[in-house]
């Protein structure tokens, strides 16, 4: 029984490269490195060639095969960072968080603030306030789901606005005037 050449598959493959060339070039655009990776498969394929393993069926799709695992490897070894680009760690800008501390501090001081703010509104004002800011309903929605006209609505948003402005200037909160109803006073308005 004669031995099968060493170089079998690697003869047939050339018959297919500008197969393996369209393959490999779906995993890198440049034409040096499809050069490269063929020249790979090349080497596989002959190494393929001279192991005593069964025949294979499709030289093409075992070449195709081939030359995909070799476009993956180099991938794969591609991604894999070399100590030596490490090296200059401490010449990198490193994020320091000591700057944003007080950001974020600031930020959590005005939250407190402004939900307190919030919660010192009156309950139709602070509703008004949060359909409008955290629904985001429109005017005209907002009346209508709270049954009071559009102009009240307009009232109660100019209201919380004011008096969140104020909690985060640090302004203390005047009591605000009570409205007057048929001139009589100590009366509140209906709406």
């Amino acid at each position: 029984m004669p031995h099968p050449a060493p170089d079998r598959y690697f003869q047939h493959a050339l018959q297919w490269e500008g197969v393996l060339r369209a393959c490999l070039h779906r995993y890198t655009p440049n034409a040096a490195d499809v050069d490269e990776l063929l020249q790979d498969t090349y080497a596989r394929l002959l190494v393929a060639g001279r192991q005593a393993q069964p025949e294979v069926q499709s030289v093409r799709a075992f070449a195709l095969t081939v030359a995909r695992n070799v476009a993956l490897d180099w991938l794969r070894h591609r991604r894999v960072v070399s100590i030596d680009h490490l090296a200059d760690l401490e010449a990198l800008e490193v994020l320091d968080e000591h700057d944003q501390v007080d950001e974020i501090v600031n930020a959590h001081q005005e939250l407190a603030l402004l939900s307190a703010a919030v919660a010192a509104l009156p309950d139709k004002c602070r509703q008004v306030f949060t359909l409008r800011r955290v629904y985001e309903l429109s005017h005209g929605q907002i009346a209508a789901r709270l049954n009071i006209s559009t102009k009240t609505v307009e009232q109660h948003m100019m209201k919380a606005l004011r008096r969140c402005a104020q909690a985060l200037s640090g302004e203390r909160m005047a009591p605000q005037p009570r409205a007057l109803v048929g001139g009589k006073a100590g009366q509140e308005k209906g709406r």
